[in-house]
């Protein structure tokens, strides 16, 4: 028996255009996709740097209960001062001679007060070791709660209230062992631009 014409016929494939619309489309849908991913891994990293930020705020007020109360004391700053120095376009808080109140954190918990002593002049860690800038990832500010602990009141106060401020990244690692302030503001109007930092607030109180 013979087979009728449109038997013998091959079944038709996709063209040479369908293939490549496909392959069009799916690259998009590719690009698309890899796009949620930058975003998704910046949301990652801000919570754990968040995270990382409220362990600093707890290794703060550890480090508070184990010093002498007027060395706490002298950490807490009023809100006019703090204020001052974020509209000022050259502050450096790195610069420990002129802002020894300001502390940093590393990304462990570990916190650096300056200590002032002329052979010392440097952060020092809770293991009194010197706190390198690498390590300076969180820049922490103590801020007085006047309403509830106005200043004339330190002598007699059992405690004083301040606000923590945590901003990051104080510093970038940008080879290992190497790093530079990320609010530095090369050929700005400005010396050092903080608002782009990251920030969170915490409570503390500073008890006698």
């Amino acid at each position: 028996m013979r087979r009728r014409p449109s038997q013998l016929r091959p079944t038709a494939g996709f063209s040479l255009v369908e293939v490549i619309a496909a392959v069009v489309i799916f690259g998009i849908g590719m690009l698309a996709v890899a796009g949620l991913y930058a975003p998704v891994t910046r949301a990652v990293g801000g919570v754990a740097d968040a995270e990382a930020a409220a362990r600093v705020a707890d290794a703060v007020r550890a480090r508070l209960r184990a010093v002498p109360f007027e060395t706490g004391l002298a950490l807490i700053q009023s809100p006019a001062a703090v204020q001052a120095k974020d509209a000022n376009g050259a502050y450096n808080p790195n610069d420990g001679a002129r802002y020894p109140e300001v502390l940093f954190g590393k990304l462990d918990g570990e916190v650096g007060i300056y200590d002032s002593a002329s052979n010392r002049r440097q952060w020092y860690d809770s293991r009194n070791r010197v706190m390198p800038n690498p390590d300076k990832f969180f820049e922490i500010d103590l801020i007085r709660q006047p309403a509830v602990s106005p200043p004339e009141l330190d002598a007699t106060a059992p405690a004083v209230v301040y606000t923590l401020r945590v901003r990051w990244p104080a510093f970038i690692q940008i080879v290992p062992g190497v790093a530079v302030q990320s609010a530095q503001n090369s050929g700005g109007p400005v010396s050092f631009d903080h608002g782009r930092k990251q920030v969170l607030y915490f409570t503390g109180v500073l008890e006698r």
